[in-house]
């Protein structure tokens, strides 16, 4: 059994949000494979019938390290919702 099956007209009328993650400049610029991998999430979360998806990207390659350092990514969509 695939997972395609557990997804209902339910989880279908709520956003999708794709969250990009790459810690450095180094994987951002070395790892585009993970990355195009990460973007294609969107298109798997259409196929399954979400209507609207959100990809949050603006997080590439900032470390986690600056953990008091809120994430822009989450932050902005806080406020919008």
């Amino acid at each position: 059994m695939n997972g395609d099956q557990k997804i209902t007209s339910e989880h279908g009328s709520r956003k999708a949000v794709i969250y990009l993650r790459q810690s450095s400049e180094g994987q951002v610029r070395n790892n585009i494979e993970s990355q195009q991998l990460q973007y294609a999430m969107a298109e798997r979360a259409r196929s399954l019938s979400f209507g609207q998806v959100e990809i949050i990207d603006v997080d590439l390659g900032a470390s986690a390290a600056v953990a008091a350092r809120r994430r822009a990514g989450f932050e902005l969509r806080r406020s919008e919702d």
